[in-house]
């Protein structure tokens, strides 16, 4: 429950900082975690605050791989910081990210002898690491980030997609 109440107030902040005239983008993609050796996809938003710094909340979900036969998983929850710089007039920018994460995954399960344990958990953490985006039409951009999550679950994770400006 207080998981809804915090991403209420996180969509309700985002609605009134895009009406102050803010530039907004959203959209989805997929994306590669080391640790979970399998694909995932995300939903991510961007909210420019200043010129050339922007907030990115995104969540993602990554399916796995199976390791012994048990379904391996992560759900993530990020709020990362941008710092733009562009490198071809308004088509190109690249950035460094830093911010926040939550991971909650699932590594799978064993038995020993007649118990079952399941080996799963929950993580907070920092990201650090970079991206690009290309806006290629005047709503329309593709990205492409790469993050180290550093926690108890440290992580690997290269995420791409496209981003609808509204």
């Amino acid at each position: 429950m207080k998981f809804i109440k915090k991403l209420v107030f996180a969509v309700a902040l985002i609605g009134g900082i895009t009406t102050m005239n803010a530039q907004f983008s959203i959209g989805g993609g997929v994306g590669f975690n080391d640790k979970m050796g399998g694909p995932g996809i995300l939903a991510k938003a961007e909210v420019e605050i200043m010129d050339n710094i922007s907030i990115s909340p995104s969540i993602s979900y990554f399916f796995g791989s199976k390791l012994y036969g048990y379904e391996r998983n992560l759900f993530a929850v990020d709020a990362n910081g941008h710092y733009k710089i562009e490198i071809m007039m308004d088509e190109l920018d690249v950035y460094p990210l830093a911010g926040l994460n939550y991971s909650s995954y699932n590594t799978g399960d064993y038995r020993l002898n007649d118990d079952e344990f399941k080996v799963k958990g929950n993580s907070l953490g920092l990201n650090i690491g970079g991206g690009g985006r290309w806006k290629f039409t005047d709503q329309l951009s593709v990205f492409a980030e790469l993050k180290y999550v550093i926690s108890n679950y440290s992580q690997v994770v290269f995420a791409g997609g496209i981003l609808y400006e509204l």
